[in-house]
Formats: structure tokens, sequence, C-alpha cells
């Protein structure tokens, strides 16, 4: 007899963003429930209430722009196509909808668990049709009120809560910590859940001999808690000059694999947020086997065992200076921490890991 799963949406900003990745790692890790997966892109709200960038700074299109085939301009051909890809879509066969939107939904969008990744999500957007029996939402940042989405930045603990977590049966961190500023005025149940990449095809790679000490980076640096343009590209400026064969390597953006490849030829990631659930090159870095300078948040700070396998530092130029030059200057320090430092993050976030996290969410939520 045939056990009928359990139905849950999971709802992200938009495609091929972080959020997308979580979606992707639950989809394809988690076994046991029928998943459905929508982004808030595709359910614009003309009254949003926040200041998130794919609505209110209109960063994204609402709806992206799908070329038409030649035979798609007959209309029988393009009948047919559209109920296909409807019915292949619902069965979980092929990503897309039937409009050209990488999403799937149930046709009558009953669900029994619906998860905002993100707080505010259900704000930025229309989801007023969506129909669940239980809801979560999750919070990715350690910064209090977060910056750049919620426009009363006087806002107090409770009253965010009351506002931000209403309708919501639990609450999702992207990282231990971020689970203490809210447990004080959230008084229902706490997960933490995250992503991890592919530890088969992140792997360290041995490199060559050579002159210089490479410091990577990876991400969005034009926000500006990350700290790439006001506390790395300083320090490692002033490690130049203080003579030291110094190389500070960066990738903006780029697919998975190319981050495989960038990782595995750096000696040292450098992470100077002030506040952040991961960062994702955090997970990127340690599965190639290289250590961390970072500052004491998100997943770092749930890893990292300070002279063990990585170093914390203050947000500070000269902090940061003065942590690498001694890795820099213990060659064997150096050593011991890139072979301790997958391993431990495999223990703790792997892939694994994660999946428990994320199994112990949902058994939680609908097995009550």
């Amino acid at each position: 007899m045939n056990v009928k799963k359990k139905k849950i949406l999971l709802i992200g900003d938009m495609p091929n963003w972080a959020f997308h990745l979580v979606i992707q790692f639950i989809i394809e890790r988690v076994e046991g429930y029928d998943f459905f997966y929508d982004f808030t892109v595709y359910n614009s709200n003309p009254t949003s209430r926040v200041n998130s960038d794919f609505e209110v700074k209109s960063t994204h299109p609402i709806v992206p722009i799908r070329k038409r085939l030649s035979f798609q301009r007959v209309p029988l051909l393009r009948g047919i196509l559209y109920r296909c890809t409807r019915v292949l879509n619902r069965l979980g066969w092929i990503r897309y909808d039937e409009n050209g939107c990488w999403r799937r939904v149930a046709p009558d969008n009953k669900y029994d668990l619906a998860v905002f990744l993100d707080y505010y999500m259900d704000k930025d957007a229309d989801f007023s049709h969506v129909i669940a029996e239980k809801y979560v939402k999750g919070i990715f940042t350690e910064q209090f009120p977060p910056k750049g989405i919620v426009l009363d930045q006087s806002i107090n603990l409770t009253t965010f809560v009351k506002h931000y977590l209403n309708r919501c049966d639990a609450l999702l961190v992207g990282a231990p910590s971020i689970a203490n500023i809210y447990s004080e005025a959230f008084n229902k149940p706490i997960f933490f859940a995250n992503l991890c990449y592919d530890e088969s095809l992140f792997i360290p790679k041995k490199r060559s001999n050579r002159h210089t000490f490479v410091i990577g980076w990876t991400g969005n640096p034009s926000r500006d808690f990350k700290g790439y343009y006001s506390h790395i590209v300083p320090a490692v400026m002033e490690l130049q000059e203080l003579g030291i064969a110094v190389e500070l390597r960066h990738q903006f953006q780029g697919s998975i694999a190319s981050l495989v490849t960038f990782w595995q030829d750096v000696d040292l990631a450098l992470i100077l947020s002030d506040a952040d659930a991961g960062p994702s090159m955090f997970i990127e870095a340690s599965l190639c086997g290289v250590p961390s300078v970072s500052t004491k948040i998100g997943l770092p700070a749930f890893v990292i065992e300070d002279g063990i396998n990585g170093l914390f530092c203050e947000r500070s130029v000269e902090d940061v200076v003065l942590k690498v030059r001694r890795i820099i200057n213990d060659v064997a320090l150096h050593q011991s921490m890139k072979q301790s430092i997958r391993e431990d993050f495999i223990r703790k976030l792997g892939v694994e890991a994660q999946k428990i996290r994320w199994k112990n969410l949902f058994n939680a939520m609908l097995n009550e």
C-alpha cells in the first residue's frame, strides 16, 4: 500500500540565487516528501511593505522573457506544448512550468507545510493563494534588524517578531548564532538547517609550489556587510606594502564548477562579514581544504576552533593583517589547518548532517 507523501512548498526569492541552492539541496537530498517550489519574483505584490531588492528596487523582471520557437507560433501546437509541459512539471519531471517559470506548484495550491526561506517573503510578494496546514519562516542574517529589507531600523525585537513572524509555526535559522537572537521573543520551535555542496565535487587538490600566498574571496562585493572593499582589499594592500608576497583573487559570480576550480588554487579564505548566516564561501573553501581567517559570525563560528582549523579575527584591517601574517609565517600551522578543516566541516555541517537537520524540521512540523 502506497503512503501518500506530505506536500511541502519551498519559497525562495528568485531562481539561481542563494535560496534556490537551498531549495535544490532539499529536493535532491531529503527523501520522503513531495516537494514543490516557487519564488517571490513570480508573485508580484504592488502593495509590498518591505524594501527587497526584487520588488521595490526592481532589479529583476517579475516574469522571465521566453523566446518562442517557430512551431510555437502555431496555436494548436503551442496549446499541446502548454498542456504537456504543465503535466510533466506537476509530475516533477521537468523544472519549468507551462509559463516558462522555474517552479512547481500544486494545482490547488494546498500543502501540508509551506516554508518561506526568508521572513519577509509573504509581505514582499502575494502568496494569498497558498493554503498550508503549517508555516515556517527563515532568517539567514545575524544583523538585527536586518538591513536592506526592514524599513524601520529602530524596530525592537518584540515588534519585529509580531509583525514579520506572524502566521508562523516555527522559525528556521541559517546559523546557530541566529537562534540566540530570536529565542527571547519567539516562543515557538526554532530549527537550524542550511545547505552543503557536493562533497565529491568540492575536494582539495594538490598544488605546485609557488612564490605568492593566495587569499581568496567569493560573493557579491557590493553588499557592504561583507566588507570586501572596506576591509579585505585594504588588508591585502597593507600586506603587500609590508613586502609580503600575497595575492588577492576573487570571483564575484560563476558556476558551481568554477567555484571548485577557484578554491582548489587558493591558500586562505578571508571572511570579514559583520553579520552573516553563511557565508557560502566558507562552505566552498572548507570543503576544498582551505582554512579561513574569519570574524566570529555564522557558520565559521560553529566550525572554527581558533588556532586549530582556522583563526578568528576582529573586523579591523590591523587585526586581519596580524592574523594572516601569523599563518604565512607558520608553515606548519597552515598545513595542519588545511588537513583539519575539511573533516571538521563535514562532521558538523556536511551533507549528511544537514540532511538530518532538514528531516528533523519536517518531521517535527508534520508529525506533531
